[in-house]
């Protein structure tokens, strides 16, 4: 566990709270050093005065009376006692030896009778314990605590001391949550700009940070608009665009030879599928599907039978039913630009659906030449294909992994690539139960079977 929290609370608060409990302890430390004297004179004019007048007391009554004098004397961190011998000699300080010398300035009548004094021992140089011999031979033994400098007795100060600006700390730590709540909007929010769920956040909270949400709302307007302005633009000419195209379609069915007919339906089909992947790709975010429950598993064997229809080598391991919280259509899509990519640089595919207790993992595997590690991160920027992956008359514009990583990203997940030891590249989607995306209702499982009908 962190004791100081990563945050601008937590660090405002641990450098007052420090500062101030270190300038308290310096404080109180600080005072009893300057009044060292003061106290040391105080502590030998009390207990001198003690031990002079249970003295005298001691000395005025019979010796069968004296127990009970002692006993309604001792207090409790100044007890006595009436006893025939003397202390036993023991390690005496030097501060032993001055506070005498005080007691002895402030009481002369203690100047002519054998008073000693010792620690009450070396694990305790707080507690002092001492002896003074009476008129008749017996002694008069005392025992007194907090005499020396007592650290507990500091520590207790310093503690009370400290406790006033402990409660304040607390304090103002609801009153910076309260006063930082609109910071911690505007940084969820910055974190959404783009997306279909940006919002426009009240401008409330201290001054500059009301100037901070204004200027943000007019940056986040800007940019939706932006992004409308560049969506409805490409959709216009992608409509534009569609119909010289159908136009096109319609005069290649009327060529007589079927080889040069089929060679303009192939060209009009892969500039439609380059069509659609631009206008997918730019219309990034601004999407008016909302996200819904959906059967991952039953969308992955989906496009895997639809990859078989076409011909493809590929198969489906994981369970029958997996749901999640998805936008079915640009997921489906996301999924389809991988196993495509896998059913196109290899001869043989899988698709792995696995789930635990952290979430859920898609896997896309080939046996095809895979991707050189220098080029892992450049094919996840648009419009990047790499001359050794393309063995095949492969069609598109580089697109299909970028699409597919936006489109994993926007769902709360992650997406890498990496080669497979044994030959090929497997394209990993990663969707943590924490995220929002995730919501199965099967057991932790992980298949190695093709899942049946």
């Amino acid at each position: 566990m962190k004791l100081i929290p990563r945050s601008a609370i937590g660090i405002v608060l641990a450098v007052v709270a420090i500062t101030a409990v270190v300038g308290l302890t310096t404080n109180v430390l600080l005072y009893e050093s300057t009044d060292h004297l003061d106290l040391r004179e105080e502590q030998a004019r009390r207990t001198s005065e003690h031990i002079v007048v249970v003295a005298r007391m001691l000395e005025d009554e019979a010796p069968e009376r004296r127990a009970r004098i002692v006993r309604s004397t001792s207090t409790e961190h100044f007890k006595v006692e009436w006893r025939q011998a003397p202390i036993e000699p023991g390690f005496e300080a030097e501060a032993l030896r001055k506070m005498r010398r005080q007691m002895v300035i402030w009481e002369p009548s203690l100047a002519g009778k054998d008073l000693r004094m010792r620690l009450g021992s070396p694990d305790d140089p707080t507690e002092v314990v001492g002896s003074l011999q009476l008129s008749d031979g017996s002694w008069l033994h005392f025992r007194a605590q907090d005499l020396v400098g007592s650290w507990p007795l500091k520590l207790r100060r310093i503690a009370i001391a400290s406790a006033p600006m402990l409660v304040l700390a607390l304090a103002a730590a609801l009153a910076l949550r309260a006063m930082l709540q609109p910071l911690n909007l505007l940084a969820h929010a910055v974190t959404r700009v783009g997306f279909a769920d940006s919002t426009v956040l009240p401008e409330e909270g201290l001054p500059e940070f009301r100037r901070l949400i204004r200027a943000y709302n007019d940056m986040q307007g800007r940019i939706v608009s932006m992004i409308k302005a560049r969506t409805e633009a490409l959709a216009a000419v992608g409509h534009d665009l569609r119909t010289p195209l159908a136009r096109m379609r319609l005069n290649a069915d009327s060529v007589a030879d079927a080889e040069t007919r089929d060679a303009l339906i192939s060209d009009l089909n892969e500039m439609e599928l380059m069509l659609d992947s631009l206008l997918t790709y730019f219309r990034g975010d601004d999407h008016p599907e909302k996200p819904r429950l959906v059967d991952l598993a039953v969308l992955l064997a989906t496009v895997v039978d639809d990859l078989k229809d076409r011909g493809y080598d590929i198969t489906y391991f994981g369970p029958r039913h997996c749901d999640a919280w998805l936008r079915p259509i640009e997921f489906k899509r996301a999924l389809s630009n991988l196993t495509n990519n896998a059913c196109q640089y290899g001869s043989r595919a899988e698709v792995r659906l696995l789930t635990d207790d952290r979430g859920i993992r898609i896997r896309v595997e080939d046996d095809g030449p895979g991707i050189p590690e220098q080029d892992m991160q450049r094919v996840l920027e648009p419009f990047q294909r790499l001359d050794p992956a393309r063995q095949r008359n492969t069609s598109g514009v580089g697109l299909g992994i970028p699409i597919a990583l936006r489109v994993v990203t926007a769902a709360g997940g992650a997406l890498r690539l990496m080669n497979r030891p044994e030959g090929g590249l497997c394209a990993q989607i990663d969707l943590p139960r924490q995220s929002r995306a995730i919501l199965c209702n099967e057991p932790a499982r992980f298949c190695n079977e093709p899942a049946r009908d």
